[in-house]
């Protein structure tokens, strides 16, 4: 019985927890959580002697699983405040928050494994080069692609928070949340692979009056220009993206469109 068990175990090596984690984000591996825990209780009913060393490693794997909660649910809110630092201006925020990412290792992970939490910290690691809010938006997509690969390779159920969408009146910050409200659930249906939340935020995004809140921030700005048509016309075409990689690479152009409308509107 103890062979099972160990090479359960395997997954994950002893670490220490990370202690920066979102506390609302129910996320990454909660769901398969409880089916290994319960696989690590049927092994100590099978070796109850104490301070045995089959017990001291069920001990070592139970830290070790939830470190690598706390990490996922660091990695989840870094990508959060990645896209609302791009959206506000602060590259210095985003690239803050992709370096969180890009350090952030899983070392216990089977071989097989590792190389799609490398792909996440490279993609992360990009961001974090970017030189500019519309690169770093742009390779936001690249960031949502490799975690989508990620979770699938480890059979990952997320179980992501399911914020209503928010009220809106016409004042401009209201109208802002709401934005942030419909990329935010395009990006949680590109990582979880979600045809049902991507296409809700899409939807919003598409149906928003984007021109009311840039005549709001300069009476002179044209609400048909360039910037917020093509945000209009990405928002339309993303239920025709069906795939990760199709999704990612209208999330990134989507995202490095907002973040040079913004700048457009910020400066004058």
């Amino acid at each position: 019985m103890l062979a099972p068990c160990a090479q359960t175990m395997r997954i994950f090596s002893r670490s220490g927890p990370h202690n920066n984690g979102t506390p609302h984000a129910e996320y990454g591996l909660v769901r398969i959580t409880p089916a290994l825990l319960a696989l690590a209780a049927s092994c100590q009913a099978d070796h109850p002697e104490a301070d045995t060393p089959e017990k001291s490693q069920l001990a070592g794997f139970s830290v070790a699983l939830e470190a690598a909660h706390r990490r996922m649910h660091d990695r989840f809110g870094a990508a959060r405040q990645i896209e609302y630092a791009v959206a506000r201006g602060d590259l210095q925020g985003a690239t803050t928050n992709a370096h969180l990412i890009a350090s952030l290792d899983e070392p216990g992970f089977l071989p097989t494994w590792q190389p799609y939490i490398d792909s996440v910290r490279d993609a992360a690691h990009q961001i974090e080069l970017a030189a500019d809010l519309d690169t770093a938006g742009m390779r936001i997509g690249a960031l949502g692609l490799r975690c989508a690969q990620c979770h699938k390779a480890l059979d990952a159920k997320l179980v992501l928070p399911d914020d209503p969408r928010p009220s809106t009146t016409p004042v401009l910050a209201s109208r802002m949340v709401d934005h942030q409200w419909a990329t935010m659930r395009m990006w949680e249906g590109l990582i979880a692979s979600s045809a049902k939340r991507w296409e809700d935020g899409s939807h919003a995004l598409a149906t928003m009056p984007l021109n009311i809140v840039a005549q709001a921030v300069t009476p002179t700005f044209q609400g048909d220009v360039d910037e917020v048509a093509r945000v209009h016309m990405l928002a339309n075409r993303a239920p025709l993206a069906k795939t990760d990689a199709e999704r990612a690479d209208l999330f990134g152009t989507l995202m490095g469109t907002c973040a040079h409308c913004h700048s457009l509107l910020r400066d004058r």
